[in-house]
């Protein structure tokens, strides 16, 4: 194996750790109804999944990502909406997803421009919870399959 091929599978062991990750969020989750606990979890959920997909620094590789192939197709939208909140709003401050509005309401005797911006809908999220569960099991299985092919050839 090349030290790239060697890379690669310290990649996969690493992604198949933040699917572990996004596992154990999701058992703590079901042990939380307030929201304000939720909306954290939930959070780091969206992040930990994403990240394998995200293009990660190496040596050997500038940047690797886990491909899509390991997402069943029936599962890409889902896969799509997570990735994208993970990158445009709760990793990232993305301007084009926040699109701020700032009113001027300042007065003679004191300045006040406060600002208005997109947010997220945490309910929609928390609704999809069973197929966020759904989703990072297949991912995770398929990822095992590839670490298996790699692990067969050391």
């Amino acid at each position: 194996m090349t030290d790239t091929d060697i890379e690669k599978y310290y990649f996969y062991r690493l992604y198949s750790i933040d699917l572990e990750s996004t596992k154990h969020s999701l058992c703590v989750l079901k042990r939380y109804r307030r929201k304000d606990v939720r909306h954290c979890l939930l959070r780091d959920i969206v992040v930990s999944y994403a990240r394998p997909f995200s293009g990660n620094k190496g040596q050997d590789i500038p940047k690797h990502k886990l491909t899509k192939k390991v997402v069943p197709r029936n599962l890409r939208r889902l896969h799509d909406d997570l990735t994208k909140l993970r990158n445009q709003l709760f990793a990232h401050t993305d301007y084009t997803y926040r699109r701020p509005k700032v009113a001027n309401w300042s007065t003679a005797s004191q300045k006040w421009f406060p600002m208005a911006f997109r947010s997220y809908d945490y309910a929609k999220l928390d609704s999809r919870v069973s197929e966020i569960e759904s989703l990072v099991k297949v991912v995770e299985e398929n990822l095992q399959a590839e670490i298996d092919k790699i692990e067969e050839k050391i």
